[in-house]
């Protein structure tokens, strides 16, 4: 052989080797993982599931049909499509043969964008098309219109954080992760995310594979060949539809009812019409779930139904049952313990609500929203909406219901009697039909025990207890900013690192575990919501914390009730119930009605504040902000309205008419909005639906406008100088005329005087907290009887004044020549300067951040950055 063919050789197998170890690289190790397949009933060409268990397919004619978790069985929807996903609730979108995108809205399809190869959608209101020419768009559901994404898709899917995944039409397979697009190996021809983030493709050679991050591969999935089509449940649990269109299930959606009557379980007792209707409840089968039979009598399925494919084992069991579907540990999927008190039998010593439930924990959408959320051991349930307004949660009515008083922190004793603490700091307790103030307390978190304890933790993380009289409060040792309190009395609590601790001597124990929320039920357990977004159950065998998943939802904080059941408040304000405790409710609206006196207090105040967020903006001596160009002569206003939206308002260039500004959040730039309003904006606020609040050039008339500018309504108010429109987050207008400060109530028609002190401008914080600048323009507090000089003692004279719901307070003010930014440090009293900005105009977004301008400079106008 001579050297030259000897060389070639040896090139020739480089070469296959190279091309082996992509191909391994790709699909990692060709031994598939085993599945267990069971056949669904009917046929179809595409398939969708959500991370609430919601499924839909399309039917080779065209049909869309909705899974019946409860029935089991298939149910017939309107329309013809040939692609088709789930999204919030029942209201699925879909692509017809003609690339026309629709969306269900619950009565009848309505089509929104034309040229459309595929749709994803998610259970959080993420809604994704490919086009046919291969570009992403998303849809903003606020202005009605599809937005460009960067990227290329042909299918297209989106992870629990909203982020694409996509397959070209050359089958390559990409993921964005929030700011970039990433190549990944192998090819595709469709594919799905699960509600538990497990990837799932039908790859080119019509396998399931399931996507391995830390090999970096993915795997191959035994029992069907010829797949054309793929989903995945909320536990990651693959779906395919064959060539020939049979509908093939490794994990079943099975409504949490079905599973309790095969089991041959006594059907859970409810409150009355407590629970959510099934087609909205999240739905959380954990993996190796065995079948049973999937057609049952009266079973309907979707036309056209044709044998098992002979490549695909079907098994069906006589009995259907579902392991844990929580605590699960995120790092290795173990299923975590919990430890149950034995039931009480016949044993009068021991307390049924102290008894933890052995049952799985399913959550279910109550569609009810609010901010926090408390739980006492009779199963009385609490809350407080964006407002702080108190809320008692009604199992009759299905839905929250307003309750006298307006707090910031809330707990709930053994009575089911609300106690609260509000913005001022000032403690205040329910004794069943009037509120009382604890003379001479403050504190800025509130918990109370399974054995009556009840505990606050002031600013700066001192723990105090209040005695048996309940005249005063006695500090006791232990340390935290947030705190809740064991049947034992123990207090648990979140450090100001955000380290969650056990309180029971001193110093304090500390978990390895941080959290930004933290509930202890009657029975003991202890959950936190983690500083990743997580709900985690304490492990007591352990003492570590398991992951409990919310599927579909991202947790914000969370209470706990009798026997050891949460619920949760999501980011986006949603309350989530694991149970419906039940109780007498014949009295709450008598007691609502009947209850006398207030949360507003008098004596003393004190700071409230939160535990730091990696995920919240956070105030530091020199913030970063980003730059935008209004485009105008002079800004005149700048504000943020209720809906969070920013508007400027100014003269243009050219020196015509003053014009109305608003920033789009997408392209970053501020668009002029067109207003049929005849009138000059003098002063004006928006209201969280939009509408626009203003006296327009009028001295005794306030107009409210829609978001177009027509006049809604036309109030009368006192003549004089009007100036300054301000919306709180419960919808009260306030109006300052000449010095005196004005509100008209949500619900009421008529302006009414709130006070006689001198205001030129006010601003409006979380739970109603009121700041004004006075006519000297001194920056003062409402303390719920008067307004106090901030800081008190002392004299600020302020040019601007902002507030947002989050509880930050922003003023501008002049200082050695020069227009100065400062926020309010409730902890130390004093506003702190924002060393690297200056400003004279400002406004503050519900998450704290400002809005400035400098308007001696020009007419940028900056906003901090998250």
């Amino acid at each position: 052989m001579t050297l030259a063919i000897v060389r070639f050789c040896l090139v020739l197998f480089c070469v296959v080797l190279g091309a082996v170890m992509l191909l391994k690289g790709a699909w990692a190790q060709e031994t598939p993982t085993a599945a267990n397949w069971t056949r669904l009933p009917g046929t179809a060409v595409d398939i969708s599931i959500n991370s609430q268990g919601q499924a839909y397919v399309v039917a080779p004619d065209g049909t869309p049909w909705r899974w019946d978790a409860l029935e089991q069985r298939w149910r017939k929807m309107s329309g013809d499509f040939v692609r088709i996903s789930a999204a919030e609730g029942n209201r699925p979108w879909a692509v017809n043969a003609e690339g026309a995108v629709f969306r269900y809205n619950g009565l009848w399809w309505e089509s929104k964008d034309t040229d459309v190869a595929d749709v994803a959608a998610d259970a959080q209101g993420n809604v994704y098309i490919a086009k046919v020419n291969g570009d992403i768009k998303k849809w903003n559901p606020l202005r009605s219109e599809w937005q460009p994404v960067q990227g290329q898709a042909y299918r297209i899917a989106l992870d629990m954080a909203g982020n694409p995944w996509a397959v070209t039409r050359d089958r390559r397979i990409a993921a964005f992760d929030g700011k970039n697009w990433g190549t990944l190996p192998g090819r595709a021809v469709d594919i799905a995310i699960g509600g538990n983030d497990t990837v799932v493709i039908a790859d080119a050679e019509g396998r399931i594979r399931v996507w391995n991050d830390g090999q970096r591969s993915w795997q191959a999935v035994a029992g069907v060949e010829g797949v054309t089509a793929a989903a995945a449940t909320p536990d990651g649990g693959p779906w395919a539809v064959l060539t020939d269109g049979v509908i093939m299930a490794t994990t079943l959606l099975v409504a949490p009812e079905k599973i309790k009557t095969e089991e041959g379980r006594v059907p859970e007792i409810k409150a009355p019409l407590a629970v959510a209707p099934i087609d909205t409840a999240p739905v959380a089968i954990a993996p190796g779930v065995s079948a049973a039979p999937l057609t049952p009598s009266g079973a309907i399925a979707p036309p056209a139904q044709v044998p098992p494919a002979t490549t695909a084992p079907v098994q069906t069991a006589a009995t259907l049952s579902a392991s844990p579907v929580s605590p699960q540990t995120g790092a290795t999927g173990q299923t975590g313990t919990k430890t149950v008190v034995p039931a009480a039998g016949n044993d009068a010593t021991i307390d049924p609500v102290a008894v933890t439930t052995n049952e799985d924990i399913t959550f279910v959408n109550t569609q009810n929203t609010a901010s926090a959320l408390a739980i006492g051991r009779d199963g009385s349930v609490f809350g407080l909406d964006a407002a702080g307004n108190v809320l008692r949660w009604s199992n009759s009515r299905k839905q929250f219901e307003s309750f006298p008083g307006t707090l910031v922190r809330l707990a709930v004793d053994a009575l089911g009697n609300p106690w609260g603490i509000s913005t001022l700091g000032r403690v205040f307790r329910h004794t069943g039909n009037q509120w009382k103030q604890i003379p001479g307390a403050t504190g800025s978190d509130i918990a109370i025990g399974g054995d009556g304890s009840v505990v606050i933790a002031d600013a700066s993380g001192t723990l105090s207890k209040l005695n048996d009289a309940m005249t005063r409060f006695d500090r006791i040792s232990g340390q935290g900013l947030l705190v809740a309190v064991a049947p034992d009395g123990i207090p648990w609590t979140i450090r100001s690192d955000q380290l969650v601790q056990r309180c029971a001597s001193s110093p304090c124990e500390i978990f390895a575990q941080k959290a930004k929320s933290i509930a202890i039920g009657p029975d003991g357990s202890v959950y936190v919501v983690s500083d990743k977004d997580l709900l985690m159950l304490l492990d007591t065998d352990t003492t570590t914390f398991d992951v409990v998943r919310t599927p579909g939802h991202t947790p914000q904080s969370v209470a706990v009730g009798p026997n050891g059941y949460p619920w949760v408040v999501t980011k986006d304000t949603l309350v989530l119930a694991s149970k419906f405790f039940e109780r007498d409710e014949q009295a709450d609206r008598l007691v609502a009605a009947s209850t006398v006196g207030d949360t507003t207090g008098t004596g003393d105040t004190a700071a409230v504040v939160d535990v730091t967020s990696e995920s919240a903006f956070t105030f530091s001596k020199n913030i970063t902000f980003e730059t935008f160009s209004a485009n105008l002569n002079t800004i005149d206003e700048i504000v943020v309205g209720q809906n969070d939206g920013f508007y400027v308002y100014g003269s243009p260039p050219d020196q015509g008419p003053r014009q109305l500004l608003t920033f789009n959040t997408k392209t970053k730039k501020l668009e002029e909005v067109s207003l049929s309003f005849n009138q000059e904006l003098e002063n004006f606020d928006f209201a969280s639906d939009g509408s626009i609040w203003t006296n327009g050039n009028s001295s005794n008339s306030i107009y409210k406008l829609s978001s177009t500018g027509t006049i809604q309504r036309t109030y009368s108010v006192t003549s004089g100088n009007i100036r300054n429109v301000s919306i709180g987050s419960d919808g009260t207008v306030y109006v300052v005329i000449t010095d005196r400060l004005y509100h008209l109530k949500s619900g009421t028609n008529a302006f009414t005087k709130f006070s006689n002190d001198d205001v030129v401008k006010v601003a409006i914080g979380r739970a109603g907290d009121l700041w004004i600048a006075d006519s000297s323009n001194i920056v003062q507090q409402f303390t719920g009887t008067r307004f106090e000089n901030r800081p008190l003692g002392k004299t600020t004279s302020i040019s601007d004044l902002g507030a947002g719901t989050d509880g930050s307070v922003y003023i501008t003010l002049y200082e050695n020549n020069a227009p100065v930014l400062k926020k309010w440090n409730a902890t130390n009293s004093s506003f702190d300067k924002v060393n690297n900005v200056n400003a004279n105009k400002l406004d503050v977004l519900s998450d704290g951040r400002p809005w400035i301008a400098n308007t001696s400079s020009g007419t940028d106008v900056r906003r901090a950055k998250d």
